[in-house]
């Protein structure tokens, strides 16, 4: 039970906690809303959080991974190599969090480590495409 004010009359109300939406104040008899926000908007915001996550974590790693390779290396053919392993890190990383993310049985973890894995996959692919061209 929580105890709250009326807005209108200042009376004290009770109310259970898990209570929300309007209410009729037994004192004055006047409408007042409590906790407008269905609690579970917030588990559905934390679930896309989760999916990002999954998803963006293994990408940023890669790009990060390119980027402290190509100022170390620079633009000689040392940053292919560099660069290839950079890249593979995107699925080793998106492998670890799709794994983690089943085993605490977070799905939208899993997910979107298992989208990234896809992305990731298809990006090598072209990427070893473009050196053979090379």
């Amino acid at each position: 039970m929580v105890e709250i004010e009326c807005p209108h009359c200042d009376e004290g109300i009770e109310l259970d906690d898990d209570d929300f939406g309007l209410f009729e104040c037994p004192h004055c008899d006047e409408e007042f809303e409590w906790n407008s926000e269905n609690p579970s908007a917030h588990e559905d915001l934390f679930m896309q959080r989760e999916f990002w996550i999954g998803s963006l974590v293994p990408f940023l790693t890669t790009c990060l991974g390119l980027f402290v390779s190509f100022i170390a290396v620079g633009g000689s053919w040392d940053f292919i190599a560099w660069g290839t392993i950079s890249i593979l890190l995107w699925p080793i990383v998106a492998i670890g969090i799709g794994i983690y993310g089943f085993m605490k049985m977070r799905s939208p973890l899993w997910f979107g480590a298992g989208i990234s894995l896809a992305i990731s996959v298809v990006l090598f692919l072209l990427f070893v495409v473009a050196i053979i061209i090379l």
